[in-house]
């Protein structure tokens, strides 16, 4: 069984790597993939949903269904398109729910214990919350590669500026998220987004892009924070559900979910050190967890107590042990990779 599951894990990882490949806007873009967006869109999401402190089923399953689903883009490449019939949303999503279900039921022919538990949920509040993050992620991203001089993305930041007017003068009041949506519109349109703990939050994350692990050693396959912790994510959740249904455990899935999301949440200044640097002796130890501890202070002002407790409290409970386990094995799948598949004997 303990094999069935290493394979399992194996496979889900390389499934992972192949996925982060599939990229969006690609003739404007050459650096940011689905999964970036993705992540910029959950981070917002949980830090509205922490901020509500609304944390039940729904919410859970939501955020699920879409962080399992960016794993099918190594099969199927970018799914997402803009809708300019809004009365065709849910025609769109069914459509887009039976593709995503029937891609799971051939991953789930090849793994042998982490099933997919991919569930088809109807169009709700919180789905939709996300596909307007989405929006939000991807402004934002191309926001950041026009300061980096890519000015081929200047009629598009400038369609989305207009596209946010208007949606801010159609959004009803009694849209369940009416609050959080009118404020990110309005700030990124009056130019305060940066400034605010949304802003911040996304500072965070996209330094998190560019900050690569195992960064003292050469990879064939960079790898950066971001991409790492959607994939501790991904495998935290599929192991959490195998020991729920096989092992009788209650391993609460949403706060799995959140820990894994911001277990490296502190090394968005670029200290991704590799271990056995941290570890070299006692005084290396003592001087990385002040930097980390510094590092967590200055989280705390920039996105709110909310997330800064989840960071605090990341290794707690079964929930932070089973994530922290997936961390640590993930590291030894990388060098897997790199020298067994890759021939990186550096590493």
């Amino acid at each position: 069984m303990l094999n069935d599951i290493i394979e399992d894990l194996f496979k889900i990882y390389l499934a992972s790597i192949d996925s982060y490949n599939s990229k969006i806007y690609q003739i404007q873009n050459e650096k940011y993939t689905i999964i970036d967006k993705a992540m910029l869109s959950i981070y917002l999401f949980v830090k509205i949903i922490e901020d509500r402190n609304e944390k039940n089923d729904e919410v859970a399953e939501s955020l699920h269904n879409y962080i399992l689903k960016q794993i099918i883009y190594s099969e199927t490449g970018n799914l997402a398109f803009e809708i300019s019939d809004k009365s065709k949303t849910e025609l769109y999503h069914e459509i887009l729910e039976n593709l995503i279900l029937e891609k799971f039921e051939y991953k789930n022919r090849i793994i042998k214990k982490l099933k997919y538990s991919y569930t088809m949920l109807k169009l709700n509040k919180y789905t939709e919350l996300l596909m307007f993050l989405e929006e939000i992620a991807e402004y934002l991203i191309f926001k950041k590669m026009y300061l980096r001089g890519n000015k081929e993305i200047t009629l598009y930041i400038e369609n989305a500026e207009e596209k946010f007017i208007k949606e801010i003068e159609n959004l009803e009041k009694n849209d369940y998220f009416y609050k959080e949506k009118s404020e990110i519109i309005k700030s990124i349109l009056n130019d305060k987004f940066d400034g605010s703990e949304y802003g911040n939050l996304i500072k965070v994350a996209l330094n998190l892009k560019d900050v690569y692990r195992y960064s003292q050693i050469t990879t064939q396959l960079p790898e950066n924070v971001l991409f790492h912790q959607y994939t501790v994510t991904l495998i935290s959740i599929l192991l959490a559900e195998y020991s729920n249904r096989e092992l009788n455990e209650n391993i609460d899935i949403y706060k799995i979910i959140t820990k894994s999301l911001f277990h490296d949440f502190t090394e968005y200044k670029g200290t991704e050190i590799i271990t056995q640097f941290k570890n070299y002796n006692e005084i290396t130890k003592k001087m990385f967890a002040e930097i980390e501890k510094n590092d967590e202070q200055e989280l705390k002002n920039k996105i709110g107590e909310d997330l800064y407790n989840i960071i605090c409290n990341y290794k707690k409970e079964a929930e932070g042990y089973i994530s922290e386990l997936v961390d640590k094995m993930l590291g030894i799948m990388k060098l897997c990779v790199e020298v067994e598949y890759l021939g990186n004997y550096t590493f």
